[in-house]
């Protein structure tokens, strides 16, 4: 069920009472007004008693005279009891009115409270039907203490006809004592012959009275009666309009229970959802912790590698002036052996002289081998510098290997 559409139900229901309670007002009012108009009849019947007293005073009591006052005394008394008569029966049915609408009001407060814990036990999870139910339930507690505010103040017209019918028992006794002084009234209503024409017109006057008295009863009686009506008729639309809106209530429970089911649904899709995003950011979190590890490992990697580096080219460097002193140590020696060779040669050469052009050939192959050798050392430096660590090592000892064989050729050959 739609909350909206219980707010306005409610406003309804509050409408509704306060036209019930305008109603009442209007009924309290007639009722005053019925109440004024006793008090005029009464007032006038204490003045037609005041004339007749006056007229005792003054006159005689002849019996048309005496039956003319029973007949007016009767009038005056049916009149009463006909308007008492019809105000008890407009109050009954007020009353009788306000209790059906008071029932159908208390009705649909309780269709309403069922639906209402039906909706609060279908839409327990739900946080905010919660406290829109909680509002709508404090809102019918106030409409509750509102009707039993309206009962109260509908026992007031039962206080007011407590004390009408009290007055009523006053009439009645004081026209009692009335009746028990008509033999005396009788008696002075002898004296009252000459001003019987008087009477007369006063009777008329009263006559007339009591007949305008009569229509506007009668018109009082038709605009009851149209109220009645008019009453009728709203009661009937508003009980086809209860009807249609417990009709729509009963399309907002079905559409109120899909929904409920299209939530569970869409909460069953948010927590598979919600649990595959944990599971994705728990493996983005160790995803995350394994390549900050890898990148702790690489930067101690680069580290080590640039340690093994510095420490590799330091030993390198002393490996190259060990070995560069060790080859000028072997060039200085190879020197002193060449021109050991030269001298050894010039002194042979006078004795071998067939063999100066090998000597030659020797002297040229012995440079040109000694300018391989400084080239190759210079291309491994480059290539040591484009390569790498493990090629300049495989390098490093590739040359000092062919060195060392160079060294050792030279040796054999000479």
């Amino acid at each position: 069920m739609d909350i909206n559409q219980l707010a306005q139900m409610i406003e309804w229901l509050d409408e509704e009472r306060r036209r019930d309670k305008t109603t009442i007002a209007t009924l309290e009012e007639r009722l005053a007004q019925q109440t004024d108009t006793i008090d005029t009849l009464q007032r006038r019947l204490n003045n037609i008693e005041s004339d007749q007293t006056v007229m005792r005073e003054q006159t005689g009591s002849p019996g048309r005279e005496s039956d003319l006052l029973e007949s007016l005394r009767g009038e005056m008394r049916q009149l009463l009891e006909g308007s008492e008569s019809r105000r008890l029966t407009a109050e009954r049915e007020a009353e009788r009115r306000n209790e059906l609408n008071r029932e159908g009001i208390m009705r649909t407060i309780r269709d309403l409270t069922e639906r209402f814990d039906k909706i609060q036990r279908d839409a327990g999870s739900l946080g905010e039907l919660k406290t829109e139910s909680s509002r709508v339930v404090d809102q019918m507690l106030i409409l509750q203490q509102r009707l039993d505010d309206l009962d109260k103040k509908q026992e007031e017209p039962d206080r007011r006809l407590a004390f009408l019918e009290e007055q009523r028992r006053q009439d009645a006794r004081r026209i009692s004592e009335a009746e028990t002084e008509l033999p005396e009234v009788k008696k002075q209503i002898d004296n009252i012959r000459p001003k019987l024409d008087l009477l007369e017109d006063l009777a008329l006057r009263n006559e007339r009275r009591v007949q305008e008295i009569q229509n506007t009863e009668r018109d009082r009686r038709d605009q009851i009666q149209q109220f009645i009506d008019s009453q009728s008729l709203v009661m009937s639309q508003r009980d086809q309009q209860v009807e249609d809106l417990m009709k729509k209530f009963s399309a907002h429970d079905t559409a109120m229970q899909e929904n409920i089911e299209r939530f569970e649904s869409w909460a069953q899709a948010y927590r598979d959802m919600k649990r595959i995003i944990d599971d994705f950011e728990r493996i983005g979190d160790r995803l995350e912790r394994r390549i900050n590890e890898v990148a702790e490992m690489q930067r101690l990697s680069e580290e080590r590698f640039r340690q093994e580096w510095n420490d590799w080219r330091d030993d390198d460097q002393k490996r190259w002036k060990q070995l560069t002193l060790s080859s000028d140590e072997v060039w200085r020696n190879h020197d002193k052996e060449f021109e050991q060779f030269v001298t050894r040669i010039e002194e042979l050469e006078g004795d071998i002289p067939p063999l100066e052009d090998s000597l030659k050939r020797i002297w040229g192959l012995e440079r040109e081998r000694a300018q391989l050798y400084r080239e190759r050392y210079q291309a491994l430096l480059l290539e040591y510098d484009k390569t790498g660590v493990e090629s300049s090592l495989t390098a490093t000892s590739t040359t000092e290997a062919a060195a060392i064989n160079g060294v050792q050729t030279s040796n054999n050959n000479s």
